[in-house]
């Protein structure tokens, strides 16, 4: 962390913007578009939630939508906020979904599949920030080129699947245990992108709070920039990661330095901050010895607090 400070401080030192002149463009934010922004976020939460939650009745098991939304929530929470959060995520995942109904091979599946659809997705809107960017345009198309060519190449020579034929059977045996026809495949990657683009929409919606300098194509590949940093950072959400470099990106792009550490601002408290609030009570109300444990005291403070829970003798005491 301390060597990525330097990094970023070295990169931007010509551009960093005195805290006052962020505060400034901070307080001045649109308040109804920052919470248009945070309510894409709860959005862009619920369609996962229903991608995990078809992934699953496609397996055969049912699970309510209240439940998954908090499941998709809590998961995210402790991806984005424990050390090795990921992994730690995918192994709390696996418990609740097996306390849910579903086996082994179906848990397996259907996490194997969610990070599949959703990187193939990302994949597809970061090749379209590139390729709509003049400065990455022509790296990108040469990039893309050489990649249709090798597939080409390997098509021809055969299926490279069919030449490693453990992969190949893994690759089966995931898609025969979730099962679904084409159609619903399809339909699982829609949502995949769709809950991309809504947090796309979400930062776009704090680019207008602040009336940012900032065309779509732009805004988009600040997104890119820090959903990478973030997922190739060793610390919890990317912390500091993602800012640097959507904040170096916006910069780059002609934004002042204050707008663009302003945007970074407040969008990382409605994508992040916010979202871990929100999955951290989820993880409580998940738990039903702990959801008991704080309901209890809730209802026993609150008679505490209640004259008539007083002998009548007492009553003029109560608090």
């Amino acid at each position: 962390m301390a060597g990525l400070a330097v990094l970023a401080y070295l990169t931007l030192r010509e551009a960093l913007p005195a805290p006052s002149e962020v505060w400034d463009v901070i307080t001045a934010a649109d308040s109804n578009w920052l919470m248009v922004a945070a309510a894409f976020q709860v959005l862009a939460m619920v369609v996962f939630a229903r991608f995990f939650r078809r992934l699953l009745a496609l397996g055969g098991v049912t699970v309510s939508r209240p439940r998954i939304l908090a499941v998709t929530f809590a998961r995210n929470a402790v991806a984005g906020s424990l050390p090795a959060g990921p992994v730690v995520s995918v192994a709390y995942t696996t418990q609740v979904f097996a306390k849910l109904g579903a086996g082994k091979r179906l848990i397996a599946a259907v996490l194997v599949l969610a990070a599949g659809y959703s990187g193939a997705t990302f994949g597809l809107l970061a090749l379209v920030a590139l390729v709509f960017s003049p400065g990455t345009r022509v790296i990108t198309l040469i990039a893309l080129g050489a990649v249709v060519v090798l597939g080409v190449l390997v098509f021809k020579a055969g299926h490279l699947i069919d030449r490693m034929p453990k992969v190949a059977g893994q690759l089966r045996a995931t898609f025969a245990t979730v099962g679904g026809t084409r159609r619903d495949h399809f339909r699982l990657a829609h949502l995949a992108l769709l809950n991309w683009v809504l947090d796309v929409i979400s930062l776009g919606a704090v680019c207008v709070a602040i009336e940012a300098t900032a065309n779509p194509h732009t805004v988009l590949l600040g997104f890119v920039a820090a959903k990478t940093a973030a997922a190739l950072a060793v610390v919890p959400g990317g912390l500091g990661v993602a800012e640097v470099g959507m904040a170096a990106t916006y910069i780059a792009a002609g934004m002042s330095g204050g707008q663009a550490a302003a945007v970074v601002l407040l969008y990382r408290l409605v994508s992040y901050w916010m979202n871990l609030v929100l999955g951290w009570i989820a993880w409580i109300l998940l738990h039903d010895s702990i959801r008991r444990t704080l309901v209890g005291g809730l209802v026993r403070f609150g008679a505490a607090l209640s004259p008539f829970a007083y002998p009548p003798s007492d009553r003029h005491a109560a608090p």
